[in-house]
């Protein structure tokens, strides 16, 4: 058995930040002292301005490294992979519906260490787990491959290719102003939200521990960009991810094509789709003949 702890809180941006807020108020209050102070003072309070911020420095520090304390919280054995949540609660993924690894760095883990990846049944992904001390990234190879007999595999998606449809549709999202433009031929953008509808009545809600299941459509008129399509409880929405319950999906692409079939004559359409109270973003229809 493997066992080890990912900490729960201790995020090392906020370390980083502290520090380097300490850094900006040293460099501020030594410009200060020479600035404002008697010269006969000066040296003696430069002196004592190092210490200080050194010693709230290491406060800092302490108290980081001491968030990180904590009894292991992550597990493999022979049944399966075990993690205990922020609120102590115990899952599980059984060893059965595991079948494949990888480990490697992760875009969405918070701190920059190797992460062990599960690949589930249903082409499902586990979320990246970051692998501390003890165990290491070659002592967890050594019992999936080993003893689970699992293939390590790189990241990338089986089969020939990366997306699941291409379309020449041109897709902008400006999150700074909650909208997002689609522009192509009433065709192309017919076959877009069709897909979407389809995505939303095929992408069910991920068990605990899992990342959403998702669709990828290459949208390559203008300039290429992947936009993913996926389940997730909580609407977020960026310039290549769609992800939003699977009845908001249903509401953006239902509302699209309502509005492509109902004025074959006209170029431009917008909807509202309202994320939450205050929280609406809109959704535009740029329809080009070629």
């Amino acid at each position: 058995m493997l066992s080890w702890r990912i900490p729960t809180s201790g995020d090392p941006r906020l370390l980083r930040l502290g520090l380097a807020q300490v850094g900006l108020a040293t460099i501020v209050a030594a410009l200060v002292l020479m600035l404002a102070a008697p010269r006969e003072w000066l040296g003696w309070a430069l002196a004592g301005l190092l210490p200080l911020a050194v010693f709230v420095a290491y406060r800092k520090w302490s108290r980081y490294q001491r968030s990180l304390a904590g009894p292991d919280n992550v597990w493999l054995d022979a049944a399966g992979l075990h993690w205990l949540d922020a609120a102590g609660q115990r899952h599980s993924f059984d060893r059965s519906g595991v079948s494949g690894f990888r480990i490697a760095r992760e875009e969405d883990t918070l701190r920059p260490v190797p992460a062990l990846t599960l690949y589930l049944a249903g082409g499902l992904e586990s979320q990246p787990l970051e692998l501390h001390p003890p165990v290491t990234p070659e002592a967890a190879r050594q019992l999936l491959a080993g003893s689970w007999g699992l293939a390590e595999r790189d990241g990338a998606r089986e089969g020939s290719r990366d997306y699941d449809l291409a379309v020449n549709v041109y897709s902008e999202c400006h999150d700074d102003y909650q909208e997002w433009h689609w522009e192509g031929t009433r065709q192309e953008l017919t076959e877009l939200f069709a897909f979407m509808l389809r995505a939303a009545d095929e992408l069910t809600p991920p068990p605990a521990g899992a990342k959403p299941a998702q669709r990828i459509i290459l949208a390559r008129r203008r300039e290429p960009l992947r936009l993913r399509i996926a389940h997730s409880p909580t609407p977020l929405f960026e310039f290549d991810l769609l992800a939003a319950p699977a009845a908001m999906l249903r509401e953006i692409a239902t509302a699209a094509q309502e509005r492509l079939q109902a004025a074959a004559t006209t170029s431009d359409h917008k909807f509202d789709v309202q994320l939450a109270p205050k929280n609406v973003w809109t959704f535009h229809l740029h329809v080009r003949d070629k």
